[in-house]
């Protein structure tokens, strides 16, 4: 048997003993733990193997054999692979074939590695079928007057990028704890979340001091991005349901070096009597979803997702929504965010707030970042 079979042999293994609980990543990195015979290299390859599977396990049926493997490397690679070049060169010789040509060859669709198809609401579901095929960027958002200084540190370092204003796209593996002064200088943050206030930057808000209320607060990255995006005086509230996760949420602003008014754990799907004087000019509302839009980054979420869960998030965010915004001050700001394609994540959200509060719709899209290697994510604004 050639080493290279034996790549093939341990992921087909390691996909076995994997049922979905943890992120593969971390699963990953406690099985090579427990079995040190891998190499660095053997580690890479087993892992390519492993997460190009991810991607195609709908395609296969979630059947789990060496071919069906070997098949989602083709799908998932457009140059010479190391373990086709081996183990087949003749499927190697195609690896150049757009996708869309790839998929013919096995007499199936785009819609065919992503079962929810019909699910997804108003964007080019085709076109976002096929990005899930590959791993998309890592970006960088310079915060404000650190522009220059976090590009002069990325070509002192010898990292590939490109830069448009203040985002930064690098490759996927890049390490920058050594490099860049994280949550000082920059964040890491894709390129839709950088994107997701800009109806902000076209309708300035006058009042001179906001209340401001990030109620799914996870770990900050909202709260920070309207902090760089006001620059103006305000009060900031950050809440979630998670007591460990508003801990780091805390200790992240401040390294960013944002006061916090007020933290507190809740469960915003429920009443929240702490809050019953409080009123807010802006209330970001990040809710969590199935994070569909996120799956080129971690595809196992993909091959291990149940249909189910999406009305299970529809019900929840409904919920989230409602109760926060009760909290807005008269011609406030309500703004609704997924990270997730599904209508009934998002759409249907809208329409739900529309019909049960007396929220306004000043604006609602998709930021489709399936066009340039990045997330999707959805974005609505409401006045009351």
């Amino acid at each position: 048997m050639s080493r290279f079979h034996s790549y093939v042999l341990s992921a087909k293994s390691i996909l076995q003993l994997y049922k979905g609980e943890l992120p593969f990543a971390i699963f990953l990195k406690k099985y090579f733990s427990g079995n040190k015979k891998f190499g660095s290299k053997d580690r890479k390859l087993i892992a390519e193997c492993c997460y190009a599977w991810f991607r195609c396990a709908h395609l296969f049926k979630q059947n789990c054999t060496e071919d069906n493997i070997i098949t989602s490397l083709f799908f998932c690679n457009n140059q010479s692979n190391t373990l086709l070049q081996n183990l087949h060169p003749n499927i190697n010789n195609n690896i150049h074939l757009p996708v869309t040509d790839k998929l013919k060859l096995y007499s199936m669709e785009p819609a065919d590695v992503f079962p929810f198809y019909q699910s997804i609401g108003s964007i080019e579901k085709e076109v976002f079928a096929l990005s899930l095929f590959q791993q998309p960027s890592l970006f960088l958002r310079a915060r404000p007057g650190n522009e220059s200084t976090v590009k002069q540190k990325l070509e002192n370092s010898n990292i590939n990028f490109s830069v448009y204003n203040d985002c930064f796209e690098l490759p996927n593996a890049s390490r920058l704890d050594d490099v860049i002064l994280i949550n000082k200088e920059a964040v890491v943050q894709d390129k839709s979340s950088q994107k997701v206030f800009d109806y902000l930057r076209n309708k300035p808000i006058e009042n001179t001091t906001l209340e401001v209320w990030d109620c799914c607060a996870a770990s900050g990255g909202k709260s920070i991005l309207l902090n760089d995006l006001l620059k103006k005086k305000y009060k900031l509230t950050v809440s979630d349901i998670r007591p460990s996760i508003l801990h780091n949420c805390k200790q992240r602003l401040q390294q960013a070096g944002i006061n916090i008014a007020h933290a507190f754990v809740a469960d915003i799907s429920k009443p929240i009597p702490g809050l019953a004087s409080n009123k807010f000019d802006i209330i970001i509302c990040d809710a969590p979803c199935t994070g569909s839009g996120t799956w080129g980054r971690t595809p196992e979420q993909l091959a291990f997702f149940e249909e189910s869960k999406i009305a299970e998030y529809s019900a929840l965010q409904k919920s989230i929504a409602k109760n926060a915004a009760a909290y807005l001050k008269p011609q406030g700001m309500f703004i609704y965010i997924t990270c997730s394609v599904f209508e009934k994540e998002n759409e249907e959200v809208v329409n739900f707030l529309k019909q049960q509060t007396s929220l306004k719709l000043s604006f609602s899209n998709y930021l489709p970042g399936y066009q340039c290697k990045a997330d999707t994510l959805f974005v609505a604004v409401f006045k009351s």
